[in-house]
């Protein structure tokens, strides 16, 4: 009688979880998030939000954006960092308020950016940087795929934004930033950075 009373509280037990759950299943998804099943219908569920804790705040991958102050209003990109290298690009001074160059990596002497393209260097002493993020705000922005697409002005005002560049996933953007029609907005000097909103998410500090 004994084996019968527990056999018979377990097999409640799962009765009790499975009447209870509703034909609920979950799966994880290849975006880290979670793909709940409820009654036959797929819902998608993001996960823990990210902590300042899990973020790279190193200079090397916070998004920077440079441009030319040299006299002639421009920097010749090279294929090494040297006076004497094949010219690949130029980076132009800034066009309303924004560079044409994304930082990659900054050496002594010479930064290794992208412009277009082309990846290569320039001679730090013709270049100045501008970023969104200083670490003052309240929140950080942080790309959220792998590429994440950065789009520019369209100057033309016809069609989508053009692409002005793509970043990795975790990349920190700002902390000074708007939210405006379906985009994350940076201001530049006259303009914006578009992000879409679901490209990119916002940690609260």
């Amino acid at each position: 009688m004994k084996r019968i009373s527990i056999a018979a509280m377990m097999m409640g037990i799962v009765c009790f979880i499975s009447c209870n759950n509703n034909g609920t299943t979950a799966t994880e998804t290849a975006d880290d998030s979670t793909a709940v099943v409820v009654n036959g219908v797929e819902e998608v569920v993001e996960d823990t939000p990210l902590t300042v804790d899990d973020l790279n705040l190193s200079d090397d991958n916070i998004f920077t954006v440079v441009y030319a102050i040299s006299d002639d209003g421009f920097v010749n990109v090279r294929e090494t960092p040297s006076a004497k290298a094949a010219i690949l690009d130029t980076l132009w001074m800034m066009f309303h308020g924004l560079g044409n160059g994304v930082l990659i990596e900054d050496q002594v002497g010479w930064s290794k950016v992208q412009v277009g393209e082309h990846v290569g260097w320039v001679n730090n002493r013709y270049i100045d940087y501008q970023r969104w993020y200083d670490g003052e705000g309240d929140s950080i922005l942080v790309a959220a795929k792998d590429p994440t697409p950065l789009y520019g002005e369209n100057y033309a005002d016809e069609g989508d934004y053009p692409l002005f560049t793509t970043v990795k996933k975790g990349t920190i953007l700002a902390d000074d930033f708007i939210i405006h029609e379906g985009y994350y907005n940076l201001l530049t000097g006259h303009d914006y950075i578009f992000i879409k909103l679901e490209d990119a998410q916002i940690v609260v500090k």
